[in-house]
């Protein structure tokens, strides 16, 4: 059963009439209002139970619920994705001839359960995404028939003990994301392990040399952990059937190998040593003939030669970025050819030039060059290269010019923070997300424009530049979901906005310019706009109540324009009930706050029903940023919470009490209203504001003491 939801005792009702029932399979249920102990009346003959992705089936199991004879003989458990708490039941070791259980994605707690490993007969357990802490019962050793066990995302602690690589039957093993420590220590037994996952822990010491018996292994991951010492590469010899080694961030792990690496590893196809502290090139990666995807990122290695990876001509992905110390020569990389790499990032590696061998990669589609010293200019006398690029990041280099585009098939184009200078050559009408931002571009955006922001979610960066003139009214019309033109010159009015149905206009930064004028009509039917920043313009209107509908919006910056007039709510409908940030200072509003506005702010209402990210982030390459006045200083916030709250109403002709309905956005963490008329005493309602880290209210005309409960 599927989309249904249970009321009252109707679940216990229902289990209880089917007497012959055998198997019991709800998914995607509405199990609010059913407690565990509804299933203490269920058939005799039950042996399958499956509640998965049930939404608010939750409480703690009843300790004694797997004590009644006619729930042992299920075979199979299977209860993820609920709200379960507490700890699993003892009693759990009474359903001896359980072979599946999965309890994983739910709230539990307490220690593993030495019941839960009695199950002689149990293949299948799955207790990840909980909060499940202790050591591992030695009971787990007497698990003949187990194949897979997973425990991922827990808080285990202690040592793995080395008897787990030794299970007989064994085949997935995973203790990842919890607080394993210690060395694991030598074992004796060939296995049928084959995945074996035990990344972002605490463990330390070397990898065993015993590692070698798992000659079945195919997946390996020892990632972030505190391995050390030596680890013999020619161990990894006998691991024919290898096809992922993840070895990455354990900076105190060294690699030595006896053989000169004259053996290979035929089934390799991914090799992960990211922030290893390698110095030099390992030479056994030079004979992985089949290796698809290599990860040497963040390391010391100090020369990259062509003939490192004449062999490897199955090579898809290359990750060499953040190795500042990297000397990449262009003698004799002409002729390195990989016919089949598709991703390569040389970011932060101090490269100088272009290296020669990118002219003859055919396959390359995403490339990433950022935060080099790459110098000099992009001319149409120089050869054609990259003509398959998708992706190409040159951000963060010493480019000087520009003079056309030789990837015509480019979506995601990254200038920024160069040296350019001259007038704004508009990308290939393919670009999805453009960034020239941070140059010294000058002049009037071309017409050509028009033609950007044909693919949904486009973005356009044009900000920090020296771009002038009035922006071509077809921008307005564009499918861009992220536009940023802020710190520019442009001036006159801003163009209408989402005049199309459907539009996708997200972000919208217009920041430090010289607009006037008022506001676009249009402005009001952005309803995916989130994030509206429109300081320090020249902009003459009032306040723009039609804003308030907009269902998504969390920011709006109106600081330093020509704004006049009251803020009244005038229908006494609920406006702006999702904003978190409101600036509007430095403006001429006048009259008195307005109480029925802040009683419409409901988005600054709680603490705890937001979610922490960033605004924006559904951009992969762009983050919202805006300036904001915190205890008398210009904050720059390059990445905004999405449990931040903020409202600034300073220096403006407000006048009148602070209203008390101020004190029912608990969420806030900054309120300024400095620099005003204001009048009265200080509401001690103020005090609800248990977030709060900058309050100014200076330059007014208040009285009185300062409310105790601030």
């Amino acid at each position: 059963m599927s989309g249904l939801m249970f009321e009252g005792h109707v679940f216990e009702n229902m289990v209880a009439n089917l007497t012959q029932l055998r198997h019991l399979l709800l998914s995607e249920v509405n199990m609010s209002q059913v407690v565990p102990t509804s299933f203490l009346n269920m058939s005799s003959y039950i042996q399958t139970l499956v509640l998965e992705n049930n939404y608010e089936l939750h409480g703690k199991f009843p300790e004694d619920v797997f004590r009644f004879p006619y729930l042992q003989k299920f075979r199979i458990l299977d209860l993820p994705v609920n709200h379960l708490g507490g700890p699993i039941p003892a009693s759990l070791g009474n359903l001896t001839q359980l072979k599946y259980l999965d309890l994983s994605d739910n709230n539990l707690s307490g220690v593993l359960p030495v019941s839960a490993f009695n199950l002689r007969q149990v293949q299948f357990v799955d207790f990840s995404g909980n909060k499940l802490a202790g050591s591992f019962p030695s009971q787990v050793s007497e698990l003949s028939q187990l194949s897979i066990l997973d425990l991922d995302r827990n808080f285990l602690s202690g040592r793995v003990p080395s008897w787990l690589f030794s299970l007989p039957s064994l085949v997935l093993l995973r203790l990842s994301n919890n607080k394993l420590t210690g060395p694991i220590d030598q074992f004796d037994k060939v296995t049928p392990l084959e995945e074996a996952y035990l990344q972002n822990n605490e463990i330390e010491g070397p990898v065993p040399g015993s590692i070698a018996l798992l000659v079945n292994l195919i997946y390996l991951d020892l990632s972030s952990n505190k391995l050390s010492g030596n680890f013999d590469l020619d161990k990894l010899s006998k691991l024919k059937k290898l096809e992922s080694l993840t070895l990455s961030n354990n900076a105190l792990l060294s690699f030595t190998s006896e053989s000169k690496a004259n053996y290979s590893l035929p089934n390799l196809l991914s090799l992960n040593l990211s922030s290893c502290d390698i110095i030099d090139f390992p030479d056994f990666v030079r004979n992985l003939e089949g290796l698809r995807e290599l990860d040497l990122s963040n390391n010391r290695i100090h020369v990259i030669e062509a003939n490192m990876f004449v062999k490897l001509k199955e090579l898809q992905r290359l990750d060499l970025s953040h190795n500042s110390l990297l000397s990449l020569s262009n003698n004799g990389n002409l002729s390195l050819f990989l016919p089949n790499l598709g991703y390569l990032s040389l970011s932060s590696c101090n490269l100088t030039v272009f290296a020669n061998f990118l002219t003859i990669q055919e396959s390359l589609r995403e490339l990433y060059l950022s935060n080099n010293s790459i110098q000099g200019q992009i001319t149409k006398q120089e050869r054609t290269w990259g003509s398959n690029l998708v992706i190409l990041d040159l951000s963060n280099n010493l480019l000087t010019v520009v003079e056309y585009y030789p990837w015509r098939n480019i979506k995601v184009l990254r200038l920024d923070s160069n040296l350019l200078e001259g007038p704004l050559l508009v990308p290939p009408p393919s670009t999805s997300v453009f960034s020239i931002s941070n140059n010294k571009l000058t002049g009037e955006v071309p017409y050509s424009i028009c033609e950007f922001g044909t693919e949904i979610d486009a973005a356009l960066d044009l900000s920090h530049n020296n771009l002038s003139g009035v922006i071509p009214k077809c921008a307005g019309l564009a499918n861009i979901a992220y536009l940023d033109l802020h710190a520019n010159n442009f001036h006159g009015n801003i163009p209408d906005f989402c005049v199309n149905e459907n539009n996708m206009l997200s972000t919208l930064n217009l920041n430090d310019n010289d607009f006037d004028g008022p506001l676009p009509k249009s402005l009001a039917n952005c309803l995916l706009l989130e994030v509206l920043i429109l300081g320090n313009n020249k902009i003459n209107d009032t306040f723009p109540y039609s804003l308030g509908n907009l269902p998504s919006l969390q920011v709006l910056v109106l600081r330093s324009n020509n704004f006049h007039g009251q803020v009244i709510n005038p229908d006494n409908q609920s406006y702006f009930s999702n904003l978190r940030i409101l600036d509007l200072s430095h403006n001429n509003f006048s009259g008195y706050l307005p109480t029925t506005f802040f009683k419409s702010l409901e988005g600054m209402m709680g603490l705890a029903d937001v979610d922490m990210a960033y605004m924006g982030d559904r951009f992969q390459y762009y983050t919202d940023s805006m300036v904001l006045t915190m205890k008398g200083e210009d904050i720059v916030l390059e990445r905004i919470l999405t449990i931040f709250a903020a409202i600034d109403m300073s220096s403006n002709k407000f006048e009148g009490t602070i209203p008390e309905t101020v004190g029912n956005l608990i969420s806030l963490q900054v309120l300024n209203f400095s620099h005003n008329h204001l009048t009265g005493h200080i509401p001690s309602s103020l005090g609800n504001l248990v977030a709060l880290e900058s309050l100014d209210l200076s330059c007014n005309e208040l009285v009185g003491e300062i409310p105790s409960e601030l």
